[in-house]
C-alpha cells in the first residue's frame, strides 16, 4: 500500500502517469495506491464548470485503479480547500473521504497541527491496511487483490453530500468497521461472464 500527497498539474486529465499508476496495479494486481485529491478546491483549473470543480492536482490522482481522498473535519463536513471532482473524463473523483484536520508527528519528535488532504490520505491507507490483514486471516495469509479492497471501501462508506457518489465526497465517509465486517464475512466474489450469458450468485 502506497500513500502519496504530491501534487503534478491541476485536472490535467488521464495523462501518462495516470496510465503508469494503473498499469503498475493492473500488472501487481495486489498493488493500491493511495492518493491525496489536493487542496485547491476554490480554484478554476480550466474544466469549464467554473471556480470549485475539476480541481484535482496531478494525473496520477486521476487513475481509474486508484483511490484519490478528499478531507473532512472531524464533523463530516467537507473543509473549503479539498479538491473537487469530476475528472477530466467526467468519471467522480475524489472516491472516498476522511478527516484530514488533526494532529500528527513532525521529523523533530513533536506534533504538528495541519489540515489536508495530505492528512486524510493516509488514513485510508491505514484502513486498507486494516483491511488486508482482515483478508490475510480469513484467506490462510493471501494477500486481497487492490480492485477488492477499493471496491469495499466504496460500497460501505456513509453517504454525504449529495446523494449517492458525488464530486466532492466521491462514494462518501470511510468506514473501517462496516468494511472490515463485509470481508469477514465473505460478502464478496470474483467471477467472469462471457458476452451473451448470465451469472447468477447469492
Amino acid at each position: 500500500i502506497t500513500n502519496s500527497s504530491y501534487g503534478n498539474g491541476c485536472n490535467a486529465g488521464y495523462t501518462t502517469t495516470s496510465a503508469n499508476v494503473d498499469d503498475q496495479v493492473f500488472n501487481n494486481p495486489t498493488i493500491l495506491h493511495v492518493f491525496s485529491c489536493g487542496n485547491s478546491g476554490t480554484q478554476d483549473c480550466g474544466f469549464g464548470a467554473g471556480s470549485g470543480w475539476g480541481n484535482i492536482t496531478g494525473g496520477h490522482k486521476q487513475g481509474k485503479n486508484v483511490i484519490a481522498t478528499a478531507n473532512l473535519f472531524f464533523d463530516g463536513s467537507l473543509v473549503n480547500s479539498s479538491s473537487r471532482g469530476p475528472a477530466y473524463d467526467g468519471r467522480i473523483k475524489p472516491d472516498i473521504a476522511a478527516n484530514g484536520v488533526q494532529m500528527s508527528t513532525d521529523e523533530d519528535n513533536d506534533y504538528l497541527s495541519f489540515s489536508g488532504t495530505s492528512g486524510a490520505s493516509p488514513g485510508i491507507a491505514g484502513v486498507s491496511a486494516q483491511l488486508y490483514e482482515i483478508y490475510g486471516n480469513e484467506n490462510g495469509g493471501a494477500l486481497p487483490p487492490s480492485a477488492l479492497i477499493k471496491a469495499t471501501l466504496l460500497n460501505t462508506t456513509n453517504d454525504a453530500g449529495n446523494v449517492g457518489p458525488d464530486y466532492k465526497f466521491g462514494w462518501g465517509i470511510v468506514n473501517g468497521l462496516r468494511a472490515g465486517m463485509l470481508i469477514e464475512d465473505g460478502r464478496h466474489l470474483t467471477s467472469t461472464v462471457s458476452q451473451g450469458n448470465l451469472n447468477s450468485h447469492s
